[in-house]
């Protein structure tokens, strides 16, 4: 599993979302939502189950549409 390719999709994922939802983006906002979503704020601290998880998460909800194809299944 290569984390950081999780890690970039995270981080994408969750700025369309918040820009979507809030308008806008901000780090502290990122954190919050990703400890709402699974439980840590950070994607260093998560499992790889985790990092799966909260791309799967974004990607059923349509916030990784465009990178769709580059998520491993």
């Amino acid at each position: 599993m290569n984390r950081y390719a999780y890690y970039s999709l995270i981080h994408h994922g969750m700025k369309s979302m918040l820009n979507d939802r809030m308008g806008h983006y901000s780090e502290p906002e990122f954190h919050q939502y990703l400890n709402l979503m699974i439980g840590k704020d950070s994607c260093s601290a998560m499992s790889d189950e985790e990092l799966i998880s909260a791309v799967d998460n974004l990607r059923s909800e349509g916030y990784l549409e465009e990178y769709k194809s580059l998520i491993p299944y």
